[in-house]
């Protein structure tokens, strides 16, 4: 599974808006956990929804917890009941149902052109 960052986000107001609240080299940190997070959820599915238990694990960083509250009130994460939100997953993101129903697709598809591929070569 792929996660699409939008490179407009190199230089956006709200990664420089959390950046100043990380302090030091706060907008690369902002970046890159922005960046673990939307990993995690693709990987996991969650349609953009974070844990708070997720976000306290992320070692990346040696304050998981007020990154992603710097991350959170720059908006580039909402706050949500049990964790963060990545704010308009969606714009960028397919949804965990669309990416379930690809992969279902993608099966089908190979398992019948493994069939096909049998009768074409004798085997059955």
């Amino acid at each position: 599974m792929y996660s699409r960052l939008d490179d407009g986000l190199i230089d956006h107001r709200k990664v420089f808006v959390a950046g100043d609240l990380i302090g030091t080299n706060g907008p690369a940190i902002a970046i890159g956990f922005y960046a673990i997070g939307l990993m995690w959820t693709n990987k996991h599915l969650t349609d953009g929804f974070i844990p708070l238990s997720v976000v306290k694990r992320f070692r990346h960083v040696v304050r998981p917890l007020k990154v992603a509250q710097a991350l959170a009130e720059a908006t580039l994460w909402d706050s949500v009941d049990g964790g963060f939100q990545v704010h308009d997953f969606h714009q960028l993101n397919p949804t965990a149902a669309d990416v379930k129903r690809k992969r279902e697709d993608d099966r089908l598809r190979k398992e019948a052109a493994r069939k096909a591929n049998g009768r074409a070569h004798g085997i059955r």
